[in-house]
């Protein structure tokens, strides 16, 4: 398997009570490049968790992470940083688009934070607001768009620096069942056209079922890897 993704015996605990609670009990799975993967289950099962492991959010107790041949905790935390704004394209439930900027602005900023041309990345985040169908909003504030354009701004917005790996938890979690499905099928579209590697966390089950490949948790343990593609 040429892999995007390599987790190896993952665990994650946190500090409860005087003891630790087991979030994650040694998880192993890898993806293939251009993969377009859910991640399900129920509430507490460790999926958010899981994601913010490998985008680098939060550090492993023990077990190793490797993104794109990287295993970001070998490094210092400014090498962490780095990583996460280089390889790891984040949406989220709620899109965290900055206010006082525009919808292209709010694109390019991830590919400003990492130096790139001011010039070249207009461009793109102009591309990249036309693949994913907001031309006509380019100009626009947050506030003046509907909040399934606000989180297609926000995908596009993981996107600028061309990501190893983009992860999306609850992407659709805040929208009406229109907008959930524009947001569902934008996913599959990026992946087919861009090939870029997606694990998309959700408790859509038709949207699960409907990719390729879906990874079933459960007590912090992956019980089931389906692939129906």
């Amino acid at each position: 398997m040429n892999s995007a993704v390599r987790v190896s015996h993952l665990k994650k605990s946190y500090p409860m009570g005087g003891g630790l609670l087991p979030v994650l009990r040694g998880v192993s799975f890898e993806v293939a490049k251009g993969e377009l993967v859910a991640v399900v289950g129920e509430s507490g099962s460790g999926k958010s968790t899981l994601l913010h492991l490998l985008g680098a959010l939060d550090t492993p107790t023990s077990g190793e992470v490797e993104v794109g041949g990287i295993n970001p905790f070998r490094g210092s935390d400014a090498a962490v940083s780095h990583f996460r704004n280089r390889h790891i394209g984040f949406v989220f439930q709620h899109n965290n688009l900055l206010p006082e900027f525009t919808c292209l602005e709010n694109v390019m900023m991830p590919g400003l934070i990492a130096g790139g041309s001011e010039k070249a990345l207009r461009a793109k985040a102009a591309m990249l607001l036309e693949s994913v169908g907001l031309t006509h909003r380019v100009t626009h504030f947050p506030g003046m768009m509907s909040g399934g354009e606000q989180q297609r701004t926000a995908i596009a917005r993981a996107l600028i620096n061309d990501p190893v790996l983009l992860l999306a938890d609850e992407p659709s979690g805040n929208l009406d069942s229109q907008n959930a499905l524009k947001v569902h099928a934008l996913f599959g579209e990026l992946n087919a056209r861009l090939k870029t590697t997606i694990l998309v966390v959700t408790h859509n089950v038709e949207f699960a079922h409907a990719l390729p490949r879906r990874l079933e948790m459960r007590d912090g343990e992956i019980i089931g890897d389906v692939k129906t593609g």
